[in-house]
């Protein structure tokens, strides 16, 4: 079963999944702030819905992971209008993301994974969003990572990393990850398309873990769509057809932006369009219908 924010569904429901995209990313101390006026929520659950149901109905697009973590905007209640208005599955999660939240770095390891797991009960989470960014991790990075591994132990739910592929910090979140015994094929390392660095992603996947090739970007230019069909490839060709996970780490309300905005068409077709359209189809089919069924069972 596959858990989502509308309750468990058999995975032979699952058609086409997007294993790690955004609702809505936002400061809920801005909102708080602005007395929840930071945006149109009524508006943002109708712009969500239309675009679902066009993804669903033109790529049978079904699942929808949504990797918000608790402190970048997570809104369960959001989450559930739109799945139910869509019609399309929708899985969230628990966890941080990489900023340091000051008023956690006394709470011990064991108490943030109490907190960790009595979350993901009470609103169904279907993976922990764990996070690193800079190239030397932080303290709290190292304790909620240990936090999610610990999560993940009791609970039997995948992680899903940020990493930035750039100052390559995924194998150093992985091998935290490893080291507190999780394992492997309940870990995977995102934003590795975000780097050409072939020999790098195949390190990682050489642990045993998913590749997330999930931030791709709407270019179109033969060069950029080569060079992401040159690490599909790579990957396949050294055996890891069934670790590769595609998506583009998208959202329709980026608070991360310097003026934020309503965004109605945000690139999720890019996945369909431009890159599994260019892939042998039982292959394509794999990656983008079974390999996400599989990250969420740790398979």
């Amino acid at each position: 079963m596959i858990k989502t924010v509308l309750g468990n569904v058999h995975e032979s429901e699952i058609k086409t999944a997007l294993c790690h995209e955004h609702i809505c990313c936002y400061s809920e101390y801005l909102n708080t702030m602005s007395n929840g006026k930071l945006f149109d929520k009524k508006e943002l659950i109708k712009v969500s819905v239309s675009r679902l149901k066009y993804l669903k109905e033109k790529y049978n697009m079904n699942l929808f992971i949504d990797c918000t973590p608790v402190n970048i905007g997570r809104n369960i209640d959001l989450l559930k209008a739109v799945s139910e208005e869509s019609g399309v599955h929708i899985v969230c999660s628990t966890g941080f993301y990489y900023t340091d939240e000051c008023v956690l770095l006394n709470t011990p390891v064991k108490v943030l994974s109490k907190y960790y797991k009595n979350d993901a009960e009470g609103i169904n989470a279907g993976v922990i969003k764990a996070a690193v960014e800079k190239e030397k991790l932080t303290f709290l990075n190292e304790k909620l990572l240990l936090a999610a591994a610990n999560t993940q132990l009791q609970t039997g739910l995948p992680i899903v990393m940020h990493t930035n592929a750039n100052n390559q910090n995924g194998i150093k979140g992985l091998e935290i990850l490893l080291g507190a015994n999780v394992p492997a094929s309940a870990i995977t390392v995102g934003h590795l398309s975000d780097t050409e660095n072939i020999d790098y992603i195949l390190k990682i996947a050489g642990y045993g873990c998913y590749i997330g090739l999930d931030r791709l970007y709407e270019n179109t230019t033969d060069e950029y769509v080569s060079q992401k069909l040159k690490t599909i490839n790579a990957l396949i060709d050294n055996g890891f057809v069934d670790r590769i996970l595609l998506s583009h780490d998208d959202m329709f309300y980026n608070g991360f932006d310097i003026e934020p905005k309503l965004n109605n068409t945000p690139r999720y077709n890019y996945v369909f369009d431009h890159i599994l359209s260019k892939l042998p189809i039982d292959v394509s089919q794999k990656i983008i219908s079974q390999n996400p069924v599989r990250m969420l069972k740790c398979q």
